[in-house]
C-alpha cells in the first residue's frame, strides 16, 4: 500500500502548537547549517527554479524548485509570486506548496503547504549568513520592507544575536504600522517614515534585511549612502528578473554571497553583478565556518534554494510523523498486477471496463 502523508495548515497548526514558534525556527536554523555542512554535490542535486512569468491581469509567477537527495527524497516546490494579492485578494503574496517523492520507487511521500515553510526557511536562512558575516555583539537591525517576508526575517535574526532595536520601513505606512503587532519577538522597534529616514537609519544599523515587493525595474529601494563599514545585508526581495532592491554601487563594493550562484543571476539581486565577482555561496561560507568575512561589507543574495525547501519538508514532516499529525491517503494506489493499468480503476477487470461503455 502506497501511502502519502498530507499536510494542511491544520497539520502545521498542530505541529507548531507542540514545538513552539521560537524552538521550531531554532530548529529550522539548525537543520540549515547541519544540511549546508553536510552537502555534497555528488550526492544532492538542485537546479535554479524555473517557470512561468506573466503580467495580466496583475504581475506573477509561478514556478517550480526541484531537489533530490540520492537515495533519499525528491522535493519539487511551486511556488507563486503575486504582489498584488495582500491588497485585492487578501491572500499572501508568496503561496506555495511542497511535494516529497520516494528516489527509490518514485511514490509521492507527503504532500504540505509550504506558505509557511518559505517563509521561515527563508528567514532561517537569513539568520545564518547574519551569524557567519555580521559583527558578532549586541545587533542593531533595520527592515526595508514590513510585508510577511520581514516578520521571519526579524524573529530568525533575533535566536541568532541579541538585538538591541529594529528599524522598520515600509512604501505602505499602514504595514509598517502594523508590524509591531505581528512580530513574535520583544524589541523596541522604530517606525521609518521616508527615505530620508532609511538614509539615517543605515548610519546606526549593524545588519539590514531588504525585503520588498518592489516592481521590476523600479527599484533599487533606497540610495547608497553612509553606512557602518562592517554592514551585512540580507537582500530577499529580488526574486523576479529585474527585480533589484540594493545600489548598483553598494553591490560593487561588498562581497556578494549567492545562494545559487545561476539563479541570482538571473533573477536576484547578481543581476547586476558580473559573476567572476561573486563570492561563495552561503553553504559554503557555512561549511568552511571560518567567519572570514566579519568586518566586510558583505550582501547574502537571497533568492531561495532549492535544497532549503526539501531540509524544511522533512523537519515538518518529522514532526507530523512523531505527532501523527496530517492525513494519509493511498493516493497513488499498489496495484496486484504492476503491469495492468486498468486495474486500479476498475479491479474487476478489463472486461467490467468494455461494460460499462
Amino acid at each position: 500500500m502506497a501511502i502519502t502523508r498530507l499536510l494542511d495548515i491544520g497539520a502545521i497548526q498542530r505541529i507548531v502548537a507542540d514545538v513552539g514558534i521560537d524552538r521550531f525556527m531554532d530548529e529550522m536554523i539548525a537543520k540549515l547549517a547541519f544540511g549546508f555542512r553536510q552537502f555534497d554535490e555528488a550526492q544532492t542535486e538542485t537546479m535554479a527554479r524555473m517557470g512561468f512569468s506573466y503580467s495580466q491581469p496583475d504581475l506573477g509567477l509561478v514556478e517550480w524548485m526541484p531537489s533530490m537527495e540520492m537515495g533519499g527524497r525528491v522535493s519539487i516546490k511551486t511556488v507563486g509570486y503575486h504582489p498584488t494579492n495582500p491588497t485585492k485578494r487578501n491572500l499572501p503574496s508568496v503561496m506555495a506548496t511542497t511535494s516529497l517523492f520516494d528516489s527509490t520507487t518514485g511514490q509521492l511521500a507527503a504532500l504540505t503547504d509550504a506558505t509557511f515553510l518559505t517563509a521561515i526557511r527563508t528567514g532561517a536562512a537569513s539568520a545564518l549568513a547574519t551569524d557567519e558575516l555580521a559583527p558578532l555583539g549586541p545587533t542593531a537591525l533595520g527592515v526595508v520592507g514590513a510585508g510577511a517576508q520581514a516578520v521571519t526575517q526579524v524573529h530568525a535574526i533575533s535566536r541568532i544575536r541579541t538585538l538591541t532595536s529594529v528599524s522598520i520601513y515600509d512604501a505602505d505606512p499602514v504595514v509598517a504600522e502594523s508590524f509591531v503587532r505581528r512580530l513574535p519577538v520583544d524589541v523596541p522597534v522604530n517606525v521609518v517614515s521616508d527615505q530620508s529616514g532609511i538614509a539615517k537609519m543605515l548610519t546606526e544599523v549593524d545588519v539590514l534585511c531588504t525585503c520588498s515587493s518592489v516592481d521590476p525595474g523600479e527599484g533599487p529601494v533606497f540610495a547608497d549612502t553612509e553606512h557602518r563599514s562592517a554592514l551585512h545585508i540580507n537582500a530577499v526581495g529580488a526574486d523576479f528578473p529585474g527585480k533589484l532592491e540594493l545600489p548598483r554601487t553598494l553591490l560593487d563594493r561588498a562581497l556578494v554571497i549567492p545562494d545559487h550562484t545561476e539563479q541570482c543571476l538571473a533573477e536576484g539581486e547578481a543581476q547586476t553583478v558580473a559573476r567572476e565577482s561573486l563570492g561563495p555561496e552561503l553553504w559554503q561560507i557555512v561549511a568552511e565556518g571560518t567567519h572570514a568575512h566579519r568586518n566586510e561589507l558583505t550582501v547574502f543574495d537571497s533568492t531561495g534554494w532549492a535544497l532549503e525547501d526539501l531540509l524544511a519538508a522533512e523537519l515538518l514532516l518529522e514532526h507530523a510523523n512523531r505527532l501523527g499529525a496530517g492525513h494519509e491517503i493511498e493516493l497513488q494506489p499498489a496495484p496486484r498486477d504492476p503491469y495492468d493499468p486498468y486495474e486500479q480503476v476498475n479491479p474487476s477487470g478489463i472486461g467490467e471496463i468494455r461494460k460499462a461503455g
